[in-house]
């Protein structure tokens, strides 16, 4: 039967029509388009679509609806319905057919064997199989109902409106705003939505009452009275539903007055008898749709007294059919009749689709039985029944990926297990497999915390069994239960190293005691725990321990065991000075091993770690070929967004050593769609790092603001913001901000966590310490209170240099031979001890081939050349750093030059052309007053004596001795000079004073 409008005429909204059909030829001609079509329930969006869908120009037009099925319902559904309906109508050989997909689709072919970033992979295969659908006529995606959508099918809509981009794709969702309570997760992300550029929104208003005596007209095939259509536009508000209720009264002068819309809508069901109403009421209760065999199992009617209730509710336009399915003609009458039902009433139905669905219905997808079973048996209170079908509806949410749907259903198994005395049986898994289950979903919705929680209420459970606070005495348990303590523990571990904190070594270590010594799970412990030794800068006992776990998974076949294990040995005596070879060797065997068992993240960690031996060892150029490729595998498995930022962010880092600042600026907006938000933080990072040095100071500012939006503090491991608080360190000596400079590096002072032990890190933040207590030091002769933070952070600083160098010359580390001697140089009280540092960072920033650092040893050692009085050396060394500032478009690096070369006197040309502007890193700390005035004439008298004498050569004890003051004051005085002049030395306010005619 087909479709019958209760509304024959389309009225009030041919504005909107031709909005959405220019839209589709702007996405057929230039690129994918989307709009969000909202408003009240009843306005007209399905109404308005249908005749969208009716005279689009696109090749097709494909629809799927979300499901009011509360936390039971089906993840993705209107993208099954969708994929489904484009499947059927495209020829693809088993080669092409996306074999992530088929856990959407299982007519699609079985499912790979691997999970890893399996979702990541399937959105990028949905996106892939849009783009083909959509040529080349292009395609219409309608997703109605978003207001009902479950987590997943929002996360892979979000992915779509971000990523299709050029295809011929229009995508069309509707939902209700009058459903949109202020926690609805929707609320939250239409903001983000409606930022993108391809996002359009289309709000429909009721209609107007010209509109109104149309519509009511078109339905009675005749123009009403102007009375009646004032009544119906005042009680129906302009929604079009509720004119098509009024409607079904002959007379609307005596038709009773609703108490609101509900009692307007079940006005429809009057003129049908008991048997039909019945009827009616199973069907609004079944869910969106209703299968003709699952209703006549509900009801247990006679087949014809069914068919005959049908017929009625059809042809009252209360129903309509939809294959051999019914659907009310309106959500918001379906609703209308629920509500209505008693609460007995309400409880035997959801019994009755329980029992039918449980008996099995013909036709209907296993996954999607199981979620309307757990639906309809929590409803109807049948607690036994409905956690088992959550746990059916967990397992099938894992299968196709879709953690947070599968978190809630091992959550509703959580909520029942107290209820239900037999729950481990019916389920035939113990409470604390299943919090250990609910702990790894945690951790793959990047939710470690959660993790954490789920799993430390597990084993709370177990400690009393103990006769310790610990978990001493695990040997009197069976088998068994000592793998599920050993995995609880493993869990934990994993969850607690991923956000860096304190306990997951004890917890690895105890899993690693507790796991039967024949099983196969040891192989996967001491790999995890060689992996977070190597994180806490054990290197030694890393490396036994990842021996250990490398003979152990070969013995047992555990090869994602045995590649983990690789990664670990191989990255740390990659770093010694004699196993350089053999370590990158064992990254590339790893990366290979994954390969082969398709575990593409153990693939990409091998290859990230092993671009970073490179880099660290000098070889910026091979790091970024490496890099490369890995970001080549991961566009060729349809990871690139979702991974790729690992090795765009290496290329990039590599580029800026080089000095490569716009490669790498161009490399970072080639991934610009990453959907991984460490990915997307850490390639923020490097954006703002690139912007700084270019000076492009508001443009870092706002990557760091954003790096924040992206990465929440409070949810997030602490080790991912360390790039990040120290850049905020160079961004805050940048801008003048000494001050807050100073609060960052004694917050990574006073960082007590155990990655802060790793040399790797430590070697990031020695320079930007170090320019802080210069910094500090110059302001101390002005400001005496700086005096403490200055002795603070150059004793923290001292002490970061000897947790570096107890790591011994076996370390192959040439980056270092850059950082410490720049730091020392900094740190230095002589000038000549300064010098001799300096010289030995330029040579090491030779060494190390790194441009950037190159630029900045010879600037600092210009500087110091001229305290000394070699100029000749000092203008060498600026030629050569403003030349390759210049070269690597470095403005702030080139600024810095043209400022120690100004305040030198030295011949060294300025820049042709200046760029955003950065406070001069000679600025103090404090809020400077800007100003055109001539800083000479700011000067108090004294303070104009006191250059003087400066000019003339004068030493302060020798200006204390002519002026009769103390040597003390006199530092003062000097350094109240250096600063309203602008510069950082003595030298410098001499020139400045000579060339303002002073002598």
């Amino acid at each position: 039967m087909e479709r019958r409008d209760p509304s024959p005429v389309f009225v009030g909204r041919e504005a909107e029509l031709k909005e959405l059909l220019d839209d589709a030829d702007a996405a057929r001609r230039e690129a994918s388009t989307a709009v969000l079509i909202t408003g009240e329930a009843g306005v007209g969006k399905s109404r308005l679509l249908r005749e969208y869908a009716d005279r689009a120009a696109m090749g097709r037009v494909v629809t799927g609806g979300c499901l009011e099925l509360g936390v039971e319902g089906l993840p993705f559904a209107p993208f099954v319905t969708v994929l489904r309906l484009l499947a059927r109508g495209t020829d693809l050989t088993p080669e092409q057919r996306p074999r992530e997909m088929a856990r959407l689709l299982p007519e699609l072919g079985p499912v790979p064997e691997s999970a890893d970033e399996g979702r990541a992979r399937m959105f990028e295969e949905v996106l892939t199989f849009f783009e083909a659908a959509a040529e080349p006529d292009g395609l219409t995606v309608i997703v109605e109902d978003l207001h009902w959508a479950d987590t997943s099918t929002r996360d892979l809509l979000v992915f779509l409106l971000r990523n299709l981009l050029t295809a011929r794709v229009q995508l069309l969702i509707s939902f209700r705003t009058d459903d949109l309570h202020r926690s609805h997760p929707l609320r939250r992300l239409l903001p983000e939505l409606e930022r993108l550029p391809s996002v359009g929104r289309l709000d429909l208003a009721p209609l107007g009452r010209e509109e109104v005596a149309r519509q009511a007209a078109g339905i009675r095939g005749e123009d009403l009275p102007a009375r009646d259509v004032d009544l119906i536009y005042e009680r129906s508000g302009g929604n079009p539903l509720f004119v098509e209720s009024f409607m079904e009264y002959r007379d609307l002068a005596t038709a009773p007055v609703p108490e609101g819309p509900r009692e307007l809508l079940l006005g429809a069901l009057r003129p049908l008898d008991d048997t039909a109403r019945s009827v009616l009421k199973s069907v609004a209760l079944g869910g969106d749709r209703v299968s003709h065999e699952l209703l006549a199992t509900v009801t247990d009617l006679p087949a014809d007294e069914l068919d005959v209730a049908l017929r009625a509710a059809i042809d009252a336009n209360v129903l309509r059919t939809s294959g051999d399915h019914y659907v009310f003609r309106h959500a918001l009458l379906a609703e209308a009749v629920q509500e209505d039902l008693l609460p007995g009433e309400r409880v035997r139905l959801h019994r009755r689709f329980a029992d039918a669905l449980e008996a099995g219905v013909p036709g209907l997808a296993p996954r999607a039985a199981a979620a309307r079973l757990a639906h309809h048996a929590y409803a109807a209170h049948d607690l036994p029944r409905a956690l088992e079908a959550a746990w059916r509806v967990a397992r099938h949410a894992r299968g196709a990926l879709a953690h947070p749907e599968a978190l809630d259903m091992v959550e509703r198994v959580l909520e029942l297990w107290e209820q239900v005395p037999d729950a481990a049986e019916r389920i035939s898994t113990p409470h604390a497999r299943v919090l250990w289950r609910a702990s790894l979903i945690a951790r793959a919705l990047g939710r470690p915390l959660r993790a954490i929680e789920y799993a430390s209420e597990a084993l709370d459970q177990w400690l009393p069994s103990f006769p310790t606070a610990d978990f001493s005495g695990y040997d009197h348990l069976p088998e068994e239960d000592r793998v599920l303590l050993a995995d609880l523990l493993h869990a934990r571990g994993e969850a607690r190293r991923e956000m860096a904190g304190d306990g997951a070594l004890e917890d690895l270590g105890w899993a690693l005691r507790v796991m039967p010594d024949k099983h196969r799970g040891r192989a996967k412990v001491l790999a995890a725990m060689a992996s977070t030794l190597m994180m806490r800068g054990h290197d030694d006992d890393a490396a036994r321990g990842a021996r250990r776990a490398l003979d152990l998974a070969r013995t047992v076949g555990d090869r994602r065991s045995e590649a983990d294990a690789l990664i670990t040995l191989g990255t740390v005596i990659g770093h010694d000075r004699t196993s350089g070879a053999q370590g990158r060797g064992l990254l590339e065997e790893a990366a290979r091993i994954a390969r082969e068992i398709e575990r593409p993240l153990v693939e990409f960690r091998a290859v990230v770690n092993l671009g970073a031996l490179l880099k660290y060892s000098g070889r910026f150029g091979d790091a970024v070929q490496t890099w490369r490729a890995g970001l080549e595998r991961a566009r060729q498995l349809g990871l690139l967004r979702a991974q790729g930022a690992l090795f765009v962010v290496g290329v990039a880092d590599g580029l800026i050593l080089l000095g490569r600042l716009e490669d790498a600026r161009a490399v970072l907006q080639s991934v610009s769609g990453a959907e991984n938000p460490l990915g997307r933080a850490r390639m923020l990072t490097s954006s703002a790092e690139i912007h700084l040095l270019q000076g492009s100071l508001s443009a870092a500012r706002e990557a760091v603001d954003e790096f924040y939006r992206v990465l929440p503090e409070h949810t997030s491991a602490p080790a991912q913001f360390l790039g990040m608080r120290v850049l905020q360190v160079d961004l805050a000596l940048a801008t003048g901000q000494l001050d807050r400079a100073v609060e960052r590096v004694l917050d990574l002072l006073h960082e007590e966590r155990p990655w802060m032990r790793r040399w790797i890190w430590l070697s990031h933040v020695l320079v930007p310490i170090a320019a802080v207590v210069a910094r500090l030091r110059r302001e101390v002769q002005r400001d005496p209170a700086y005096e403490e933070p200055a002795e603070e952070v150059a004793a923290g600083l001292r002490r970061f240099i000897g947790m570096i160098e107890r790591h011994g010359d076996r370390v192959h580390r040439p980056i270092e031979k850059v950082t410490l001697p720049m730091s020392r140089a900094l740190l230095a009280d002589e000038p000549e001890e300064e010098y001799g540092y300096w010289r030995a960072a330029v040579a090491g920033a030779r060494r190390f081939s790194s441009r950037i650092e190159l630029i900045r040893s010879l600037t600092g050692f210009a500087e110091c050349a001229v305290e000394l009085g070699d100029r000749e050396t000092a203008e060498q060394s600026l030629t050569e750093a403003r030349a390759l500032a210049e070269e690597c478009s470095a403005g702030a690096l080139l600024r810095e030059v043209v400022r120690v070369a100004e305040e030198s006197g030295l011949a060294v040309p300025p820049p042709g052309s200046a760029d955003e502007g950065a406070s001069s890193p000679s600025s103090p700390g404090r809020d400077q007053s800007g100003g055109g005035e001539d800083p000479i004439a700011a000067l108090t008298p004294r303070e104009t004596e006191v250059l003087a004498m400066i000019t003339r050569g004068c030493t302060n004890r020798e200006i204390a001795n002519e002026l009769m003051i103390s040597i003390k004051t006199v530092s003062v005085h000097v350094s109240d000079v250096l600063a309203k002049l602008g510069v950082s030395n003595r030298n410098a306010a001499a020139v400045r004073a000579r060339d303002a005619g002073m002598t």
